[in-house]
């Protein structure tokens, strides 16, 4: 009798185990699809110029002091676009989280939407093109109302398909998929609403179906405006800038470069727009206005082998995205050695690859600079220190026989939100920036990316010395970097949190 229980017990956990393992034997996951994970040949550019959104703290008057001059300079482009406009944007909504009614924050989203308005309004014919995350949406129909005004005003909108990228959450991704072709929770606006609303407290509660897709945590991470000019002229801003309200004070870094970089750059959000299309529910429009968009464009932007390289020695620049960062981020930190100064201002800090690269650089003898946000405020929520906190631990365990130091961004509900590396001597000259966090869901071919890398970037570079010192030195009159003892974790708390985040890198199963 026990021995037939024993048996049955046994023959239980085997079945429940089966069932569970059973979807990762049978999901396969789809390849990057066309114009991601590129990287492009090196072109030279007529001109480029670094954009800074620098966050200070007035302690007297208790509020922020902003220098901000992305978007800024994202209205100018559209303003001044002549042949066409691709916006590409990751957070574009007005919601605030759970930021408090008495924090000013600028409407970004609706004043970049109507911006586009009202240049479709004065040049009818011109292609307007808008790419953006459903995540806007909530994954559901819980659209702003700008989205739905661009669209009447003849502009089309394209949520990103995301189910053609693969799993960043490698537990839950493929359960989901699995048991979803049994159970298809609906995600409709007449679905029972059980959940609190992350993005939008006062909103709509969400359904099922919504909260089972915001937990694949997948996304188009882009930030990329594309613009044309007349007489064949293409910019692209490229940054680390969302146009969200609840984003509005947080500090970022972008480039806004002229040349052919910028139509490689539009390219590959025309393939973007094109896979996303597949599904009526990511496009607001009727097909045949936006394929009469995308015919449009075609006519307007070269392909990339009519785009030409650099000359040899010349100051160059190159697109990549997705998987192809961290392959740029391995491949410049393998040339840095003695002599070598790294200065990186980063959000988030996890991909063990670039981790262990960077390891090496500074065993090698390169000076290391490490600005990072301390991962403490998101949206008016309190955060744990993952990862960053960590990994600069890790770091830090070299500080005694080398050349490193880690200091802190210093925000007040904001985020630092720059992702940038900059190389300098020994014969370097290299800067490398964009949307891209350093962690395995961005770098990792899973969410949707785009940075520029500069080589020999010359005055482009120097603006980045004068703003990095600025801010880890403090050096005009404001507290903008704090010492590496600020948020320094030791003892238990730093090693149940290094294997949290171990876990969670490695997982998927986190939002960073």
């Amino acid at each position: 009798m026990l021995a037939g229980m024993k048996k049955l017990f046994w023959i239980g956990v085997g079945a429940v185990l089966g069932v569970f393992l059973l979807p990762y034997v049978l999901i396969r996951q789809p390849e990057m699809p066309s114009g991601t994970s590129q990287r492009s040949p090196e072109y030279g550019y007529d001109s480029a110029r670094l954009l800074v959104d620098r966050t200070l703290w007035d302690s007297k008057g208790q509020r922020h002091l902003l220098e901000h001059e992305i978007f800024r300079s994202i209205l100018s482009e559209i303003e001044k676009a002549d042949t066409f406009i691709i916006a590409d944007f990751f957070l574009w909504n007005p919601w605030k989280g759970a930021v408090g009614e008495d924090t000013e924050l600028r409407g970004l989203s609706s004043e970049l939407a109507q911006a586009l308005i009202e240049k479709r309004i004065k040049n009818p014919d011109m292609p307007i093109l808008v790419i953006t995350d459903p995540i806007n949406r909530v994954y559901g129909e819980d659209y702003p109302v700008f989205y739905g005004r661009m669209s009447q005003a003849g502009i089309p909108v394209i949520f990103t398909d995301l189910e053609r990228l693969p799993d960043s959450n490698r537990i839950y991704g493929p359960q989901a998929k699995f048991w979803g072709h049994f159970f298809q929770p609906d995600t409709g606006p007449d679905a029972m609403r059980y959940f609190p609303n992350p993005f939008n407290p006062d909103g709509p509660r969400l359904s099922v179906g919504q909260l089972s897709s915001l937990l694949y945590f997948k996304a188009n991470h882009r930030k990329v405006l594309v613009t044309g000019r007349n007489g064949g002229r293409f910019r692209a801003l490229v940054g680390s800038f969302n146009p969200a309200d609840g984003s509005a004070n947080h500090s970022n870094v972008a480039a806004l470069v002229e040349g052919p970089v910028a139509a490689y750059a539009g390219r590959s959000e025309m393939a973007i727009a094109g896979w996303s299309t597949g599904s009526g529910e990511n496009s607001q429009m009727p097909e045949e206005h936006f394929r009469k968009t995308l015919s449009q464009l075609d006519v307007i932007l070269p392909q990339a082998d009519e785009l030409g390289t650099v000359r040899t020695g010349a100051p160059s620049v190159s697109w990549f995205s997705e998987g192809q960062v961290r392959e740029a981020l391995v491949d410049v930190l393998g040339q840095c050695g003695a002599g070598a100064r790294i200065d990186i201002g980063l959000f988030y800090f996890s991909d063990r690859k670039v981790v262990s690269a960077l390891r090496e650089a500074v065993e090698r003898g390169s000076r290391l600079r490490l600005l990072l946000d301390a991962n403490r405020d998101a949206f008016g929520r309190e955060k744990s220190g993952i990862p960053n906190r960590q990994v600069a631990a890790e770091l830090m365990q070299l500080a005694s026989t080398h050349e490193i130091e880690v200091r802190w961004a210093s925000t007040h509900g904001e985020q630092y939100h720059a992702k940038v590396l900059r190389v300098s001597g020994a014969g370097l000259d290299l800067i490398c920036l964009g949307s891209s966090n350093w962690t395995r869901r961005n770098i990792g071919d899973s969410n949707l990316e785009a940075n520029l890398l500069f080589r020999r970037a010359g005055s482009l570079g120097e603006a980045y010395d004068l703003y990095f010192d600025k801010v880890w030195n403090n050096t005009d009159g404001y507290t903008e970097s704090q010492p590496y003892e600020e948020w320094a974790e030791s003892g238990w708390t730093l090693r149940w949190k290094t294997w949290l985040y171990r876990f969670q890198e490695w997982s998927g199963a986190s939002t960073f």
